[in-house]
């Protein structure tokens, strides 16, 4: 598992994958984040912008899912100093 998502899933709350995490607990891991997880970041995001061309146009659950993730880690971005 990579290190920002094991920064993630210590925030985790709940498991549920629907549930947001609270801009505290954002701004947690983005104090945490390093080079690496910064580069991770950015690298994830172009993947799933990648990964929501590969999905049909019904399928708005993944489309959903894709775009969740991809707040999440610019969210944490936003928050890096």
């Amino acid at each position: 598992m990579r290190k920002l998502q094991k920064l993630i899933a210590a925030e985790r709350t709940t498991f549920s994958p629907y549930t947001s995490l609270s801009p505290r607990a954002i701004s947690r891991i983005a104090s945490k984040c390093r080079k690496d997880e910064i580069a991770d970041a950015h690298i994830l995001i172009k993947e799933f912008m990648a990964e929501l061309a590969t999905i049909h146009y019904w399928d708005g659950d993944t489309h959903d899912d894709i775009w969740r993730s991809i707040e999440l880690f610019r969210a944490i971005l936003q928050k890096v100093r």
